[in-house]
């Protein structure tokens, strides 16, 4: 009868389901109800589109490396001033930023690229517009100079924002405004607008419980253990 395989016996595609899904789908398929995008976009040659495969290749690894300059950074420069502080007790304009903070960094990226990730792929892939190795090309290459340049003039920006705009760009490259789906964009652009309002609030109030809550101090009983006497 055979021996069950191991890691159906286990649940282990399962487990992988579960924890990465993007792994175990297309998240560039075609819907139908995005047909009429298609459809509206201009069909370039397949045999320019092999040709750009390799260039989107390129065009993607440095793009990869822009979000590490600025999006990766927007979150590790935080963190590093924090730790600077708690560890060294003081206040400084530059510190040097130790490399588990980087790896840390990288790490926490990459965990969330295989667990939610799919879902912005999904969005980006071929709902917002016809997507393929030629206009990926292109909107990678233009969000990467976007990103490029705003780091080295140290503005922080999202290469969400500017991918997601290249994209709309490609779009309207088409001559017909048909071939965006402004519905999903305005979702998008509906997203930019919230999260900072919500972040702040969240981020307050969390501090706000970190203050208000029980402090270590000399005159209140805590370092030697005795409970304070309320005349």
């Amino acid at each position: 009868y055979g021996m069950p395989v191991m890691g159906s016996a286990f649940g282990v595609e399962d487990f992988g389901r579960a924890i990465a899904p993007g792994f175990y789908r297309d998240v560039g398929a075609k819907r139908e109800e995005d047909a009429h995008l298609h459809t509206s976009a201009f069909q370039a040659d397949s045999m320019v589109e092999e040709m750009f495969k390799f260039l989107q290749l390129s065009s993607c690894c440095f793009f990869s490396l822009s979000h590490g300059a600025n999006d990766v950074a927007n979150a590790v420069g935080p963190f590093a001033s924090v730790w600077g502080i708690y560890s060294t007790g003081k206040v400084e304009k530059k510190a040097p930023v130790p490399i588990w903070i980087l790896i840390y960094g990288g790490v926490a990226l990459d965990i969330g690229l295989i667990t939610m990730g799919h879902h912005i792929m999904a969005a980006l892939g071929n709902r917002l517009t016809l997507t393929s190795p030629s206009r990926g090309f292109c909107i990678e290459l233009g969000a990467m100079f976007t990103v490029m340049v705003a780091s080295k003039v140290g503005i922080p920006v999202s290469t969400t924002h500017c991918i997601s705009g290249a994209t709309v760009a490609v779009g309207m490259c088409n001559g017909n405004m048909d071939a965006v789906n402004w519905r999903l964009f305005a979702v998008i652009f509906g997203g930019w607008i919230i999260t900072c309002p919500a972040a702040a609030f969240v981020t307050g109030m969390l501090f706000w419980g970190v203050v208000s809550s029980p402090k270590p101090l000399p005159t209140n009983g805590f370092f030697t253990g005795s409970v304070p006497t309320i005349n």
